[in-house]
This record gives C-alpha cells, structure tokens and sequence, in this order.
C-alpha cells in the first residue's frame, strides 16, 4: 500500500462541533410534555435511535413550581425526563417556553480501561496498524483526553468486525470513495461508518467503510466477530483501510456552559469526549494481549470464550443454538 506522510496524522477534529454533525445525519430528538390530572406535568424525551443521551432541559418564566435545570441521562426510543408537581395544587403550572441541549453518551460511564477487544478482522489474519495524530493541536487546541485513534491497513475488500458487544446506534452510508486517477486523500470529511455503544458507556466508531457493504442494521445487538462491513478507501482500493476509536462522555459536561461553548473557535475548544487506549488479542492463540503500537502488525484472534464473554444466559443459549452473531 502507498500512503502519504500526511496520513500519519488523522484530520478528524474530535470536538464538539465535529460529533454533533455527525451525530445529527440521522438522530431525530425530541421533548414532549403532557399535563396530568393533578396538575402536574410530565416531560418526556423521544429519541429515533435508541441511544445514551445526555439531556440539559432549561425553562423561561416557570411558575407554580420549584425547577432548575433539569439534567439528565436517558436511553432508549422514549423516556421520562422529568414530572414537575405544583406548588399549589390547585393551579396549573406555567412556563412561556422550554428549550434544550441534547450530547450523545452516557454522563454515568464507568469505562472499563481494563477490558480485552477482538481486532476488527477476521480471527487468523495478519493486520498492521497506525496510531493517529490529533491535527488540532498544530492550530493552538489541545489533545482530547487520552486521546487514541486507529488507522488499520486492510487489504481491498476486507470484512470488518465488531471488537466487542454493543448496539447499533448510528450508521452513515452512501459515501463513494474518490477514484479520480493520481488522486489520493488523507482525510475526507464524509465517510460510510458504524456507531456501537458498549455497556460500560464507551462507544466504538468504525470509519470509512466500503459505500452499500453495511451487514447490520441500527438496533442491532452485536457481539465479538459479528460482520459488520467491508473495509474502505477514501480514494482507491490500494489505500484500504478502517478507521476505529473508541471514546465516552467525560463527566466535564455536567458543568458545562452549553452558551459559552457554542461560541469558541476552533483554537479554544472544550472537549466533551475522551477516549480509550484499549488492549487488544493480537497473536494466534490468544494469549497475548496488548496495546497497540504504531506501525506494527498483529494477529487477530476471537474464540468462543471471548464472543460470550459478555453474554447474557438467554445470549449464550442462543448463540450455542444458532451461532447467530446479531439479534
């Protein structure tokens, strides 16, 4: 494969701004709110994926009742935010308007930096790897917490599989790579890619996938060695590869100033996600495991031991029955 320098270092800015569009190609949030016979009122948040999502619910001129701002963690298509009750019963409550900030993740993470992930390629085959510079700080932004992500070296049309078990919260596909002839790209800001949220609150984001090569749906749970997609290229088939990080919500949020946030530049940007230098299986047996370095090449290796790891009873039966790898 030939590769330019300038892929050593990943053009992906991890900030606020970057996830958010990402985030917004499919996600549909909203907040409804229904008054209820005591004169309570009951806010509810309905989500068109099935997620982890951060919710800061603000309201002007409230009345007949004692709110601040209501902060909260919320999963799932629809869940219930908040039941304001009146101070006077008798009266109903007022508010002029309501508006809220919606951040992907889990504010109660507890990541498990001890735990042990599948390469993302088939168990048995050989894969070298790079680890990704962050870009922003050459313009005065400092590194996200922890910051790690990698670039796998696949060969064309290399199938793609999940490292650990999770739920598919988001897909972006429809991407074509660039195929103009002498043209290469380092970093292209639209790619095909998968979002899986793990249990413990971390979220792995599988990047520049192979356009209309997608093996899951959202909703789907996955496991170890499930097939996800087939490797991409921002430009030709030489140049395949997978981009992958694993990252959660840093609690940092819980004081953020969601104003102020919106209006720094580039330069001064608060991070509100960190991420995860995981360990990996990366010999033939199994027996080792490791971070990964820069420019060197390991052995992916996923048995039945690790696909049920975190399986659930009713899972493992399943699995020992079908050998389905989703659900």
């Amino acid at each position: 494969m030939k590769f330019p320098y300038h892929l050593l270092l990943l053009i992906l800015i991890a900030n606020f701004t970057y996830l958010q569009k990402a985030i917004a190609q499919q996600t549909e949030r909203s907040i409804s709110y229904e008054r209820n016979d005591d004169n309570s009122i009951t806010f509810t948040f309905n989500n068109s994926i099935p997620e982890s999502v951060y919710v800061v619910l603000k309201f002007d001129q409230l009345s007949n009742t004692t709110a601040g701002v209501i902060k909260k963690n919320v999963s799932g298509f629809t869940s219930e935010l908040v039941t304001l009750f009146p101070d006077n019963p008798k009266n109903r409550i007022g508010f002029t308007s309501y508006s809220y900030r919606t951040l992907t993740g889990n504010i109660n993470a507890k990541p498990d930096m001890n735990f042990k992930y599948a390469l993302p390629v088939k168990s048995g085959n050989e894969i070298k790897v790079r680890n990704l510079g962050y870009l922003g700080n050459r313009f005065g932004n400092t590194e996200p917490k922890n910051w790690k992500s990698f670039q796998f070296l696949t060969k064309p049309n290399d199938t793609i599989y999940a490292i650990r078990k999770g739920i598919v919260v988001k897909t972006n596909d429809g991407e074509r790579a660039e195929t103009r002839e002498g043209r290469t790209y380092g970093y292209r800001n639209k790619s095909n890619s998968i979002i899986i949220e793990h249990e413990d609150g971390t979220i792995a984001k599988y990047d520049v996938l192979k356009n209309n090569s997608f093996m899951v749906n959202i909703g789907d749970t996955v496991y170890p060695s499930t097939p996800l997609a087939i490797a991409g290229s921002y430009d030709t088939d030489e140049n395949s590869q997978l981009r992958l990080m694993i990252y959660y919500l840093d609690n940092i949020v819980k004081d953020l100033d969601f104003d102020a946030k919106s209006k720094e530049k580039f330069g001064n940007t608060t991070h509100i996600y960190a991420y995860v230098n995981p360990m990996f299986y990366v010999n033939s047996n199994g027996s080792e495991v490791r971070t990964l370095n820069d420019l060197e090449a390991y052995t992916a290796y996923c048995d039945s031991e690790i696909i049920q790891f975190e399986m659930r009873k009713r899972e493992k039966k399943r699995w020992l029955k079908s050998k389905a790898l989703k659900k």
